[in-house]
């Protein structure tokens, strides 16, 4: 269970990052299934790995799930900052879960904030004996992107990695590491590593809350 998106250079650029769903491989969305009427909870905390003490952006995201395919989630991105503090918000529909002769398929869209571009996306996934894979393409201000990503576990470790080119043209290769630290929270780091220049690499934590039934 996770969350986001990643965006451009610089602080500016990190801001977009945040703007997502639980579900994502390290920030590519997926369409894995979530649960039915629940309250998704996170904090996370990231920055770009060589200034991480000038460049740490702390995030709290929420998801509401009405279904185990449809969810609605409310972000705010630099709550600690006042002078960078933004709302986002997004959504996510699971049009056709995964079979055992079919992908899932899902669209949603995320980024949608003052001052801000949305960005839609289609993306399809694939579970096997090996693990999840995904494949996905986004749209943002005429322009398009794609992303392919994959899912294991390992002696009870998640582990992750994708490669995800934005519509703006950036590309990041990235791998996240996750597991459980009780029946009530999930850890996950991530390093992803842009693909022009390593002042932009990035670094989080995330801490996942198990979502709350509300019904």
């Amino acid at each position: 269970m996770r969350r986001r998106l990643a965006g451009g250079l610089g602080l500016l650029g990190l801001v977009s990052l945040a703007f997502a769903i639980p579900e994502t491989v390290v920030f590519m969305p997926t369409a894995n299934r979530g649960y039915a009427r629940s309250l998704y909870l996170a904090a996370e905390q990231y920055g770009l790995s060589r200034f991480y003490s000038q460049t740490r952006t702390r995030c709290l995201y929420t998801q509401l799930m009405f279904t185990d395919r449809f969810e609605v989630g409310v972000d705010c991105v630099g709550f600690d900052r006042s002078e960078t503090r933004q709302w986002a918000f997004n959504s996510r529909l699971v049009l056709t879960p995964e079979t055992e002769r079919a992908p899932g398929v899902a669209v949603g869209v995320w980024n949608i904030a003052e001052s801000t571009q949305p960005q839609y996306y289609l993306v399809g996934t694939r579970t096997t004996s090996f693990g999840r894979f995904h494949l996905g393409g986004f749209y943002q201000s005429e322009q398009w992107g794609w992303g392919v990503g994959a899912q294991f576990q390992l002696g009870g470790v998640d582990i992750s990695g994708e490669y995800l080119r934005l519509p703006n043209g950036d590309g990041y290769t990235s791998v996240g590491i996750g597991r459980a630290l009780n029946s009530a929270v999930y850890l996950y780091t991530y390093y992803s590593r842009n693909h022009t220049t390593r002042d932009a690499d990035l670094f989080g934590v995330y801490l996942a809350f198990t979502p709350f039934r509300l019904f």
